[in-house]
């Protein structure tokens, strides 16, 4: 073969591969997650302090929520939130994981970042936080969701977690 008929050949097949991989994007479903959350029981959490300060705690926690959300597949869920709180005073940074349990039986995983802030000290103490979040993985028809998006809620004594999130994503 010549390299002219080769480089035509190598051309077609890059703008098939484009065409379809442009196709397939522009095909993905979308969906509205945005919603809120409750807590469906207060967490009990590993607490290590570390000695640096008296009110430096490092907390590895487990909390269950239950999810409305627009999107009938989130609407009435399970959120599990594996979490690592590095607090000062009740203030500071909070990484994890949620895995979602959709009514589908489907699962979803994304990574989240938060800040928390500690605004009412004391026996009937209040957290207010905000964060945001990126799927990044799921199975079944949500295998490659890609998307996410940001919270923000409070978290009482009495009340346990109060939230709500803008979410979307393509999957």
């Amino acid at each position: 073969m010549n390299t002219q008929k080769a480089m035509a050949l190598g051309m077609a097949a890059i703008t098939t591969l484009s065409a379809t991989l442009v196709g397939t994007a522009a095909n993905a479903a979308t969906m509205d997650c945005s919603g809120s959350k409750k807590s469906k029981g207060q967490p009990t959490p590993e607490v290590i302090r570390p000695g640096d300060r008296p009110d430096h705690e490092l907390k590895l926690s487990i909390r269950n929520h239950t999810i409305s959300s627009r999107d009938p597949d989130f609407d009435g869920s399970q959120q599990t939130a594996y979490s690592l709180e590095d607090v000062y005073g009740g203030s500071g940074p909070i990484v994890g994981y949620f895995m979602y349990t959709l009514t589908s039986g489907e699962k979803l995983w994304a990574k989240f970042d938060s800040i928390t802030e500690l605004t009412r000290p004391g026996s009937n103490w209040e957290v207010n936080y905000q964060g945001t979040f990126r799927f990044i993985g799921g199975t079944g028809k949500y295998a490659a969701i890609r998307g996410g998006g940001h919270y923000r809620g409070k978290v009482t004594a009495e009340r346990g977690f109060e939230e709500t999130s803008t979410c979307s994503a393509e999957y």
